[in-house]
Parts: C-alpha cells; sequence; structure tokens
C-alpha cells in the first residue's frame, strides 16, 4: 500500500517537474528539485520489489547526497519568484552554496546505511543519525518566510501553503516515514503553483524593471 503510493508521489513529482520545466524563471530550478525529490521518491517506492541488498543501499545513498546537494534549491527559486533584484536573488544563491555544503559536510562523509522495514516499505537509512538537520531546516524557515513575503504582497499563498505542508509533514514522518515524502511533493506543488500564478510572474517582471 505505502509502496505503491510512494511510487505514485514519484509520478507526481516528475509530472510537476515537467510543468516547472515549462514555465517563466525559475522554472529550471523547480524542474531540478522536482526530479530529486522524484527519485527520493522512487528508491523509497522501489524498496519493497528490490529487498535488501547492495543495489538498494547504493541507490539509498544517492537519496542522501541529492538531499544535501539540491534540497537547498528552495531559497534561490523561493527568492526569485519573491524578487527579481539581482542583489537579492545572488544572496540567496550564496545561502545556498553553504547549506549544500554544511548538509554535505554532516551527512556524506562515514555515511554508514542500515536497513529499515516500516508497513510494507523496504529501505536504508543513516545508521546513526546526527540529530536535527539544521540545513534542511534552514532551507525550510527561509521557503516559509519567502511564502509570507509573497502571500502578504502579491495574495500568492501557494508557496507559503507549501511549506506550511512540509513543516507538518516532516514532524509527521517521525512516525510515518513516507509522509516526508508527501509533504515534499505539496512543497514542490506550492512551488510550481506560484511558478504559474500570474501575480507572481507580474511582480518578479515589475522587480526586474
Amino acid at each position: 500500500m505505502y509502496s505503491s503510493a510512494l511510487a505514485v508521489v514519484a509520478v507526481l513529482e516528475v509530472a510537476l517537474a515537467a510543468v516547472a520545466l515549462r514555465g517563466p524563471r525559475p522554472g529550471r530550478g523547480i524542474a531540478l528539485l522536482g526530479c530529486a525529490l522524484a527519485y527520493d521518491s522512487a528508491v523509497a517506492a522501489a524498496g519493497t520489489v528490490l529487498g535488501h541488498g547492495p543495489a538498494l543501499e547504493t541507490l539509498s545513498t544517492g537519496r542522501y547526497v541529492v538531499h544535501a546537494v539540491l534540497t537547498p534549491l528552495v531559497v534561490p527559486c523561493a527568492a526569485m519568484l519573491v524578487s527579481g533584484g539581482r542583489a537579492v536573488v545572488a544572496g540567496a544563491w550564496g545561502i545556498a552554496c553553504v547549506l549544500a555544503l554544511s548538509a554535505s559536510w554532516a551527512t556524506l562523509p562515514g555515511l554508514e546505511l542500515a536497513p529499515r522495514h516500516w508497513a510494507d516499505t523496504v529501505r536504508y537509512a543513516d545508521a546513526e543519525p546526527g540529530g536535527v538537520p539544521l540545513a534542511a531546516v534552514t532551507a525550510m524557515v527561509l521557503l516559509l518566510a519567502a511564502g509570507v513575503v509573497l502571500w502578504r504582497r502579491r495574495g500568492v499563498p501557494w508557496l507559503a501553503l507549501g511549506a506550511v505542508a512540509l513543516f507538518v509533514a516532516a514532524a509527521a514522518a517521525v512516525a510515518v516515514p513516507p509522509l516526508g515524502n508527501a509533504g515534499e511533493a505539496l512543497m514542490l506543488a506550492g512551488l510550481v503553483a506560484a511558478l504559474r500564478d500570474d501575480r507572481s510572474r507580474a511582480g518578479s517582471v515589475l522587480a526586474q524593471q
């Protein structure tokens, strides 16, 4: 049941990435993030089929790399939706790079994965998790802040709603891991909805003039 649901989430994330790719700036960044999230969901869904072993462990290592390196993309993507100003966007890219390096340093060196079962899902997870993922939490907080600004300035709620959904799902994922993937999909949907919202695009154009 849960593995099938994760497969559906992966397909939806690919579809959202395709929609973002055809959209305006920052569609390419959102599309890349969508593909990364789809990969994560697809590996989680495939665990039941692959079972524990080298194949699933290797793919699971890729999940950690993708999360560390690409999750911070939400920061510049959100910044471009809120403001087209070069200084703001450049600062957001700088923050994203710092977060990616921080997450990689905290997670990847010495990463050891151990098999885990939950309901009908089979996965590999960090055998010794290092506590609160500060880089990911920072990116989530910045995403929420950008969403609130976009909502107040232009009446575009999607970014903020996606960030709130991510926060709630991340907390619930401690007990029900697949909810983490569902929350990421909702966050992605919020990014894409904000990207496609005429009010958001109009505000970005005005900011560049």
